[in-house]
């Protein structure tokens, strides 16, 4: 059996939130790693918990100058070239974007996706609020919410890993 920390997905994952975190904090950022609180045996998401029910929260809590985010952080290896609309896109599990929405109501702290595309090295975020209705599919059995490339901002570009 292979832990979930041991997959190649959570060590590129955990990389890539490590590789964020960095760089906002270079940017003036103040980082709270939130996928550092995730239970006694590292293998539970962290969670925003109510009496009867728990939402889990983004991988980062962010703020400058008085301004409050949250950032989930996406490392794919490259888009998803969507060949009905001809176009590049990102995505991210359907029930996660309904849990983010549900945190910035409860907190009013509006959440960011961001991606950190391997193959050209480009930092992409944007506010969930800015990204639009999602469109909805399937990958490997989870639904998923995806968006086109160009509705993210490119904020920065690293040394690929390619």
């Amino acid at each position: 059996m292979t832990y979930l920390r041991d997959r190649d997905e959570f060590v590129r994952g955990a990389a890539g939130e490590k590789l964020v975190a960095a760089w906002l904090q270079e940017h003036g950022w103040h980082v709270i790693p939130s996928y550092d609180y995730a239970g006694p045996d590292g293998d539970k998401p962290p969670r925003l918990q109510g009496f009867k029910v728990g939402y889990p929260v983004p991988d980062l809590d962010v703020a400058r100058a008085g301004v409050r985010r949250w950032v989930e952080v996406k490392t794919k290896r490259e888009a998803v070239f969507w060949r009905k609309t001809r176009e590049w896109r990102h995505g991210i599990e359907l029930r996660l974007l309904e849990h983010y929405r549900t945190v910035e109501v409860i907190t009013g702290t509006e959440c960011w996706i961001a991606v950190y595309e391997e193959s050209t090295g480009d930092l992409l975020a944007q506010a969930i609020g800015e990204l639009g209705t999602p469109s909805v599919g399937t990958d490997r059995g989870h639904r998923m919410a995806y968006w086109p490339r160009a509705r993210f901002r490119r904020l920065h570009t690293f040394p690929s890993a390619y």
